[in-house]
């Protein structure tokens, strides 16, 4: 191997995931050279020159030979799939270098057959599809043509593996979206065969590798020529294979789309020509393209608080088109957010912005505008020369622009507003015009200031006028701050006043959401899912007969998807034989009043209920044939996602899950409720997102939700003896540490949702003191005490009150019928941290005592899970009388939480439990053996 530059060597060690510039000495020879590599199809390989050529083949003309090497090592008629399998990307692979450039484009064969073609097919035997999607799936084959035994993975699996590859050789990785073919449907041009460019570009916002989109600019060029005859010039051959001029065009789009991406990967390798080939400066911006071209598109554009430079959350800012698709029912529209930072409605309109979208745009597709916020600024000078001139009217001024040094007529806010408006309506679109998000200022009242007299009122003008829907997001957002007040919107934002954060820009989502459905016609309301985050009660009835206002009719056939957002789940439904279901809903992160109406017109029944994995909230809740009683209680659901740390910041985007924990109900995105009890009867259900105090849970498998029968804690059992004016957050695991409980980023998943007002319950013991566990043990008297006062810390910086809780003991007694301590010194160093910090603690640990003490040891098995087998963990019974505890111990701590119990709740003594025999609460349909983790 040739010694490279040491340049390119230093340069990849500072980070091969950014794309850079590498200019070899003058009289280097060939093989010390950078290179650049394309690996791909027939659409990229040389072909034979005249009715086949492939974009890499004129694509080294653009670069200087001293400088830089192509190397073109695409291959016709391979996939992802088998330009892996046939050892192609592995030859090419010993011959990359740090420093080197590798293009990857795929896909036109990846739709075919995996093994045989079908029958009756004409098509040669080729076995080269690749599995659909990004997932990971496999199927495992004979493949027909090896006559060899094969495991076929997904398009995402095979150009993971080239990402991944690339980056361990030191060079940098560019993903490419396919070629333009020469297909044409009612006077369009195809934009994509299939989903590979979408898939594509998927896996470089996932991968966060530069994305080059060559299929719409080059449409873009071919598209005006009008139909199939009039490119044949470009496709002598056939609809898929350019010749000399159309590969041409393909590679000055590639070359275009480099030179775009910051920082230009190609600096200083190009020759004349190549320096000739416009810039296309879209390119670095990441933008999205639909998914699938046969759906309707909603297209959304606008300014930096729509979507914030390449839509990472760079910063740790972000726009709100990165969540709005999460209303949408993602098999029936695509939702493609082309918003662009720091540009207004003028510089929207008159850079390559609009031209894209309206070139993409076609019948039956939405267009969602929001301006305003960069068109209050000077409509020329020489650094963004971006305003408009104020309000509504036909004004204009001619300027020269300073920044383009071109002539320009500059237009007013409503001009440019409208160009879209009817440029939508001609093209088949309908167009929905948005007021700008407010910023954070305040007024002397303490209220948000709004765009009162000027951006929102002149975008309204302009919707009403022109007879669209018009969303006042301006207001909406501005009563969400003016209710949560200073202290809760400041986290909402990513700096001083403009830029949301990640929860800002969540909220600024529902807004958009909840204004849209207001709409009276709502043109969106068909592709909308059911989502309790929007914040707007939604309310469902589970008797058709009888049908109640704004009510969603849910018949027992309605099973839960994630495009209707709401359904019967987990196999059951109001008509299961015991009656026992289970109802979810799709849901972010946060607090939910359930207002439940129980009773049935013919029987009487008797209700329990309970969330997520068997939270309990109500129990016994009874009703006369014919008579109705409602309850409100509140559920607390979450997911595992994390506020993304900026670039190259520590951390991670989601919680560290054990294995046991994915695909949990605590754990997957929708808020699910468990209708039990002896004969329950659910007439109807509301579910609102609301804010309100939290108690947060953390700890081991005593205080977790377990998921199964038999096992029980006391965290779930807890909700029950809370009135509603307060939520219970269990973010407790079963094996956690306190160690691990940091490492793992749960503490970071509570840090980022608990505020002002809230409480954090903290309990660790069990598995902390375990010498046999290294890597998490800590000492009684010093690092458990150190981390306990982190916790405490963390909360106070939070305006959250820290509780200690000590833990209970395991069921161990002596010949007397006394229990055995199993802690060690831990509950004394929790009491001696509570003593010197001032925390509340509640000693749970003699209170356990007293408990098991009191059962005996005939009868203390009863309170313990596996038939008391299992001397650690609880059963319902066992949980739900240290629950009580817990509740005592709110009330002996004097902590304000106290004045949210129960009113049923008149105290509790552990030394006179309830009577182990008698009690009962109804099982849940789903039960294990396996033990949980730790003891």
């Amino acid at each position: 191997m040739k010694l490279r530059s040491p340049f390119c060597i230093l340069a990849a060690a500072f980070g091969a995931l950014a794309s850079f510039s590498i200019a070899a000495v003058d009289g280097e020879d060939a093989g010390s050279l950078p290179r650049i590599f394309v690996a791909g199809d027939s659409t990229a390989a040389p072909g034979d020159g005249v009715g086949r050529v492939g974009w890499a083949n004129p694509f080294s003309e653009f670069f200087d030979e001293s400088k830089v090497a192509v190397h073109n090592k695409a291959r016709g008629g391979r996939s992802s799939r088998t330009f892996i399998t046939e050892g192609h990307w592995d030859d090419m692979l010993q011959e990359v270098e740090v420093g080197d450039l590798v293009l990857i484009q795929f896909g036109h064969n990846d739709g075919g057959a995996i093994n045989r073609e079908p029958e009756g097919s004409g098509r040669p035997l080729r076995a080269r599809g690749s599995l659909p999607g990004l997932g990971d799936e496999s199927e495992e084959i004979l493949n027909a043509v090896t006559g060899k035994r094969e495991i076929v993975y997904t398009f995402g699996h095979y150009m993971r593996k080239m990402v991944a590859d690339t980056r361990e050789k030191g060079a940098t990785p560019v993903l490419l979206s396919l070629t333009a073919r020469n297909l044409w449907k009612e006077g369009r041009l195809e934009r994509g065969s299939g989903k590979y460019g979408y898939w594509t570009y998927q896996l470089a916002k996932e991968l966060d590798v530069p994305f080059i989109d060559i299929t719409n600019p080059v449409v873009d060029r071919f598209e005006p020529l009008g139909n199939k005859e009039a490119l044949d010039v470009y496709f002598p051959q056939d609809y898929v294979h350019t010749g000399p001029e159309g590969a041409m065009i393909n590679a000055e789009a590639v070359l275009s789309g480099l030179k775009g991406l910051r920082p230009n990967p190609v600096a200083g390798w190009l020759s004349e020509k190549g320096e000739s080939v416009p810039v296309d400066t879209l390119s670095w911006l990441k933008l999205p393209i639909p998914e699938d071209a046969e759906k309707p598109t909603i297209f959304l554009i606008g300014d930096s608080t729509v979507r914030n430079g390449r839509g990472d959350g760079s910063n740790g800012q972000w726009g709100w088109g990165a969540f709005l698709d999460t209303h949408f029912d993602n098999t029936k529209v695509n939702v493609v957010n082309r918003a662009v930072g720091g540009l207004s409605s003028r510089t929207f309109y008159t850079g390559p912005y609009w031209e894209r979208v309206k070139s993409m745009m076609k019948p039956g597709d939405f267009l969602i505008m929001q301006f305003g916020h960069n068109d209050d600024i000077a409509l020329n000078d020489a650094e963004r020369a971006r305003g408009t001139i104020k309000g509504t009217g036909d004004e204009t001024e001619a300027i020269d622009n300073m920044l383009t040094g071109q002539p320009e007529v500059v237009h007013t806010y409503g001009w440019y507003l409208r160009q879209y408006i009817e440029t939508a309506k001609s093209e088949g679109a309908t167009p929905i015009v948005c007021s700008l998000v407010p910023r954070k200022t305040w007024n002397e009242q303490g209220q948000i200031n709004r765009s009162v007299g000027s951006y929102r009122d002149w975008a309204k003008q302009v919707a009403d006028e022109g007879g669209v829907a018009f969303v006042d997001l301006n207001s909406l957002v501005a009563d969400k701050y003016d209710a949560l007040g200073k202290s809760a919107v400041n986290p909402l934002f990513g700096d001083a006043h403009t830029h949301t954060s990640w929860e800002g820009a969540i909220l600024n989502a529902q807004c958009v959401a909840v204004g849209l459905r207001a709409l009276d016609p709502n043109p969106l309301q068909e592709f909308m899912t059911v989502n309790i985050g929007s914040g707007d009660a939604v309310r469902f009835t589970f008797s058709p007969e009888m049908p109640q206002e704004a009510a969603i009719i849910v018949d027992p056939s309605m099973t839960y998807n994630e495009e209707r957002g709401y359904g019967f789940d987990l196999g059951t439904s109001p008509d299961s034989e015991d009656g026992v279901f289970y109802f979810s809903v799709l849901a972010t992160d946060g607090n939910y009043r359930l207002t439940i109406e129980f009773g049935d017109e013919e029987q009487a029944s008797s209700n329990t209920v309970k969330v997520e994995s068997r939270r309990l909230l109500l129990e016994n809740v009874k009703t006369k044939a014919g008579r109705f009683t409602t309850r409100s209680v509140f559920a607390n659901t979450r997911n595992s996602d994390l506020v993304p740390p900026e670039k190259y910041a520590p951390g991670g985007k989601s919680v560290v899950l054990n294995e046991r924990e994915i695909g949990k109900l605590h754990w997957d995105g929708k808020l699910t409720i468990e209708f039990n009890g002896r004969a329950p009867e659910v007439r109807s259900l509301e579910i609102q997102r609301v804010d309100v105090p939290t108690v947060y849970l953390i700890g081991d498998s005593t205080v977790t939700d377990q998921p199964y029968e038999p096992a029980a804690s006391w965290g779930q059992m807890l909700s029950r003896f809370f009135n509603d004016e307060v939520a219970v957050a269990n973010h407790a695991e079963s094996g956690e540490t306190l160690k691990s409980f940091m490492t793992g980023l749960r503490l970071a998943k509570v840090l980022q949702e608990v505020d002002e007002g809230d409480y954090l319950f903290i309990q660790f013991t069990h598995n902390d003191q375990k010498e046999q566990w290294p890597q998490t043990y800590v000492e009684a008297g010093t690092t458990y005490k150190a981390y306990l006062e982190v916790l405490i810390a963390e909360a106070r910086l939070r305006g959250a009150t820290p509780v200690l809780v000590t833990s209970m003991q395991r069921r161990r007694f002596d010949s007397e019928g006394k229990i055995v301590s199993t802690l060690g010194d831990y509950p004394q160093a929790m009491r001696e941290v509570a003593r010197s910090e001032g925390v509340a603690l509640i000693d749970l640990e003699p209170m356990s005592v007293a408990l098991y003490e009191a059962l005996g040891p005939a009868d203390a098995p009863k309170a313990f899970s596996n038939g008391g087998k299992d001397a650690t963990h609880h059963n319902n019974y066992g949980a739900y009388q240290l629950a009580k505890c817990v509740a005592q111990g709110i009330i002996d701590a004097k902590l304000p939480l106290a004045k949210a119990l129960v009113s049923d709740f008149k105290g509790y003594d552990p030394s006179r439990p309830d009577d182990v025999d008698t009690f009962e609460m109804a099982a849940s349909p789903f039960s294990s053996d396996l033990a949980p983790l730790g003891n």
